[in-house]
């Protein structure tokens, strides 16, 4: 059992702080003033401050000793005129205005989001400076801080987490395991690496140029043999292949019976995007046979997710007129690649015929990006949530016939 304290402390005397205290809650690990939150993040013991600064009420959140969240209002009365509290709403550049009022200079520092824009500093001039990492928004007046927003730390797994997420998924799938390679894993990294550094966008992330900053031959080599994930800041690499399982071409790479072992590597942008690389290019050649067909999701499977690539674009798209939304992909992979063969494949709800893309060997998705051996199913909209799927699969040049069921998560 963990023993976490929070403390409401005011400072200088300021009025309604007491009334302040009365409004802080605690929801697990999450820190509200009145509904609105200012911290989410795991802490043993955090405190409130509220401090009299310039005429402005900067409220503020320490967590373990650390300053996590500054937010300055004009008020601490309710209801009271939040700025942006969370990382998440901020834009990355804020806007400064300066003007001459009765021979007075004004500055004002105003942070922007999505719904508007939101003054945390009116008073004199002074220089100010921005900094954005992957976990906070800081801006500082001179030596001072005057506005902090920050989400906790995120955990960074190890490779074997990684690994172990991918061997759940080939399990589901009934595979055997694959191996964690370290020179692969290293070469991953590198690529990674070379990810963070570089504005490497679609295909292009697969490739490095010698003139870029990163550049290696290792890292170049890993990027052609890998599947690609960005995560967003807030996310791990866990997320990154939960991703790669809800597209099509990334998904069977990682569901190649054949598959032996695999590189593993990531990295983070300055914005704090991450790129997941892994290497699927160690393949065994004695597969054995009874492995297919290779279905996904697999029968009976539940909490299935709802979105293609989980609301995410794969690259390249396989989703007609390269078009974005669309339902989580049934997938089956056939033994014989070079075999032209002749499918039905259909997604049933409630006993109706959901709207699906077929995308099968002899008439793939993209012209340009053949699927031998694979034919997928793309529901035209996301699938319904706590719903029952049927799936009826036929081959016919193979009499190969197969039903099976999933049922969407909540």
């Amino acid at each position: 059992m963990v023993l976490r304290l929070i403390a409401v402390c005011a400072l200088l005397g300021q009025s309604g702080s007491e009334e302040l205290q009365k409004r802080v809650r605690v929801d697990g690990q999450r820190i509200y003033v009145d509904d609105q939150l200012l911290y989410d993040g795991p802490w043993l013991r955090s405190e409130v401050v509220v401090r009299d600064i310039a005429g402005w009420k900067h409220v503020i959140v320490n967590a373990d000793g650390e300053e996590r969240v500054r937010i300055p209002v004009r008020s601490i009365a309710k209801p009271i005129s939040w700025p942006p509290t969370t990382l998440e709403e901020v834009r990355p550049l804020i806007k400064k205005l300066t003007e001459e009022r009765d021979g007075k200079i004004t500055f004002t520092v105003i942070v922007t989001t999505e719904h508007g824009e939101f003054p945390v500093y009116v008073g004199p001039p002074g220089e100010t400076k921005v900094e954005r990492t992957a976990d906070a928004f800081v801006i500082r007046l001179g030596d001072k801080v005057i506005y902090r927003v920050s989400r906790a730390p995120r955990p960074t797994p190890r490779p074997e987490a990684v690994l172990e997420a991918v061997n759940g998924y080939r399990a589901r799938a009934g595979l055997g395991k694959v191996r964690l390679s370290p020179s692969l894993s290293r070469a991953c990294d590198l690529h990674a690496l070379y990810l963070s550094k570089n504005d490497a966008r679609g295909l292009s992330g697969h490739e490095e140029d010698p003139k870029a900053p990163g550049y290696t031959e290792e890292g170049a080599k890993a990027g052609k043999r890998s599947v690609i994930s960005p995560f967003a800041p807030q996310e791990t690499p866990l997320e990154g292949v939960d991703s790669l399982m809800a597209t099509l071409y990334h998904r069977v790479s990682l569901l190649q019976p054949e598959l032996s072992e695999v590189g593993i590597g990531w990295a983070y942008r300055r914005d704090g995007i991450g790129h997941l690389v892994i290497d699927v290019s160690a393949i065994d050649l004695r597969t054995d046979p009874k492995l297919f067909p290779v279905v996904y999701p697999v029968n009976g499977q539940k909490e299935v997710p709802l979105d293609f690539a989980l609301g995410a674009r794969e690259t390249p798209n396989p989703i007609p007129g390269d078009q974005t939304t669309g339902g989580y992909p049934v997938t089956v992979q056939l033994l014989e690649r070079k075999k032209p063969y002749e499918v039905e494949a259909k997604l049933f709800l409630d006993r109706r015929e959901v709207d699906c893309w077929l995308s099968t060997p002899s008439a793939p998705a993209r012209d340009d990006w053949p699927q031998p051996g694979t034919v997928a199913l793309i529901p035209v909209q996301k699938l319904r949530p706590d719903s029952t799927y049927v799936v009826r699969f036929k081959e016919k040049t193979g009499n190969l016939e197969k039903e099976w069921t999933f049922t969407t998560r909540k």
